[in-house]
C-alpha cells in the first residue's frame, strides 16, 4: 500500500470525525486562548509583565498564545503516535492491523498529518490576530513564518514519537507510562519554559528532542535574531533522521511482542 493512499485514509478518518463532532472543532480553535488566557492570569496575579519581558525578551501575550500554539500541534503528533495502539487495541482493529502487510513505519508517520493539518488551519485563528494587533500588516508574514515552523517542527518530532511508542507499548498498563512520558515532553519542548533556564540535566534531555531546537528557533526570531536559525533546524532534522532506524526497529519489537503475546481486544 503506497503512503499516499495511508494518509488519505488517515484525512477521511480524522476530518470525519470532526465534521461529525463540531464541539471538538470549537474546542481546538478556542484552546490556545484558554490555555494562554490561563497562564496569563496567574501570570498578571503574581508576577511583573516588565519583569517578564526583562527576563525573556518577549512581550508575555505574544510568548504565550505562540508557546500554546507550539505545545498544541507538537503535542498532537506525539498523542496521535503514542495512543492509536491503545485505541486500536480498544476497538478491536489492533489484530487486523498487525496482521495487514501495510508498513509500520509509513503508518505511524501518517497517522498524526491530518490532525496536524487541522491544528495548523486553525492556528492561524488564535495567532493571526494577536500578531497583526502587535505589529500590524509585518504580523502577517511573522504569522506565515511562525505556523510554517511550527509544522516543520511537529513533523520532525515524529520519529522519537514513534522510537517512544513502540518500546512503551511493550509493557503491561502502558497508558500509566504515557501519562508520565506526556507532560515531562510538554516540558522539556521549552515552549513555556524556554531551554535556556532549565536546570543542567533537562537541558541536556531536552537537547535530544529534534522539536526543542524548532522553538528555540522561533523564540530567536520573536526575539528578533535568526542567527542560529538555519543551525537549528538543522539539528531537529538530523536528529529526526537519526531517530528513523530506531522508530523502525522499535514498532518490529512491539508488533512482536504482540504476537507472541497475543494480541488482547477490549
Amino acid at each position: 500500500m503506497k503512503f499516499y493512499t495511508i494518509l488519505k485514509a488517515e484525512f477521511k478518518l480524522i476530518y470525519g470525525e470532526i465534521l461529525r463532532r463540531k464541539s471538538a472543532l470549537i474546542a481546538t480553535i478556542i484552546y490556545p486562548y484558554l490555555f494562554a488566557g490561563f497562564t496569563l492570569f496567574f501570570g498578571y496575579s503574581i508576577g511583573s509583565p516588565q519583569l517578564f519581558i526583562e527576563r525573556v525578551g518577549v512581550e508575555p501575550i505574544i510568548f504565550m498564545i505562540t508557546a500554546s500554539n507550539i505545545v498544541m500541534s507538537i503535542i498532537t503528533i506525539v498523542d496521535d503516535v503514542l495512543w492509536r495502539p491503545l485505541h486500536n487495541m480498544y476497538i478491536g482493529t489492533l489484530p487486523y492491523i498487525i496482521a495487514s502487510p501495510i508498513n509500520r513505519l509509513e503508518l505511524f508517520i501518517a497517522i498524526p498529518i491530518p490532525r496536524l493539518s487541522l491544528l495548523l488551519i486553525t492556528g492561524f485563528t488564535s495567532i493571526a490576530p494577536i500578531y497583526i494587533l502587535y505589529y500590524g500588516l509585518n504580523g502577517i508574514v511573522l504569522v506565515l513564518t511562525i505556523i510554517s515552523l511550527i509544522a516543520f517542527g511537529a513533523l520532525t518530532m515524529s520519529t522519537l514519537g514513534i522510537v517512544i511508542a513502540g518500546l512503551i507499548h511493550t509493557i503491561s498498563d502502558s497508558w500509566r507510562v504515557l501519562n508520565i512520558v506526556r507532560p515531562l515532553i510538554m516540558v522539556l519542548l521549552g515552549a513555556y519554559y524556554p531551554r535556556i533556564f532549565m536546570p543542567f540535566a533537562a537541558y541536556i534531555v531536552s537537547l535530544l528532542i529534534p522539536s526543542s531546537h524548532v522553538v528555540e528557533a522561533i523564540h530567536g526570531i520573536l526575539l528578533g535574531s535568526t542567527d542560529n536559525l538555519y543551525l537549528l533546524l538543522a539539528l531537529a532534522i538530523v536528529l529526526a533522521l537519526i531517530y528513523t532506524p530506531g522508530s523502525s526497529k522499535s514498532l518490529l519489537y512491539w508488533e512482536k511482542r504482540k504476537v507472541s503475546e497475543g494480541v488482547k481486544t477490549y
